[in-house]
């Protein structure tokens, strides 16, 4: 198995964890169940930890496979997804790129960035999975950011009856740092208004 599989794999795996705690439920009008439930594990060493949302949207299932599929080396889809500043693709690796991002922390911390494998592809004819990793021993770019690991980050799209689609959106990080609690929490919950800015972009 390939390391971009096995990334893909690694955060299937993600979706069916018994150790996640309820962090949170917010409202998200945008979904075809508006009660969204933000869940979040422990991961050692990490004040972040894990978290997954999980929704069900509407739309067309190949739009939303080919936003998805953009990821890996454009900014447009995951700038609506995360609070990012860039993300490029630093090298192809066939089945995948290593990606290059900046994800944007407000005044006065500093910016975090990571390097990491980034694909996206079909585990079967219904499962489309977007996932990365950090890749061990790479370096900063920018001296001003600081340097993040990431353990496990992606989306998984899965076609359902009729017009459905569930959508899976999990996050694993060591930030580095100091980063209060208080934002922390506030960047996890903000995760599933982001499965609402999809739907919105997938049904335009």
């Amino acid at each position: 198995m390939s390391h971009h599989a096995e990334i893909r794999s690694a955060l299937l795996k993600e979706t069916t964890d018994g150790t996640y705690k309820k962090h949170s439920s917010v409202k998200v009008s945008e979904l075809v169940e508006p009660k969204v439930v933000v869940e979040r594990r422990d991961w050692p060493g990490s004040v972040w930890g894990v978290y997954r949302v999980t929704g069900t949207m509407k739309g067309d299932w190949d739009k939303a496979v080919e936003m998805v599929k953009t990821m890996p080396s454009e900014l447009k889809i995951n700038k609506l997804m995360y609070p990012v500043k860039s993300v490029k693709a630093l090298e192809d690796e066939g089945e995948g790129v290593i990606q290059y991002r900046v994800n944007d922390l407000p005044w006065p911390l500093s910016d975090r960035e990571a390097i990491t494998h980034a694909s996206a592809g079909f585990v079967d004819d219904k499962t489309f999975v977007y996932a990365t990793r950090s890749i061990p021993g790479k370096k900063p770019v920018n001296k001003d950011n600081v340097f993040a690991e990431v353990f496990i980050d992606g989306l998984i799209l899965q076609k359902l009856d009729g017009d459905k689609i569930a959508i899976w959106s999990i996050g694993g990080m060591d930030p580095k740092g100091n980063i209060p609690e208080k934002l922390i929490s506030s960047f996890i919950s903000d995760s599933a208004l982001a499965l609402g800015k999809f739907q919105k972009k997938l049904l335009k």
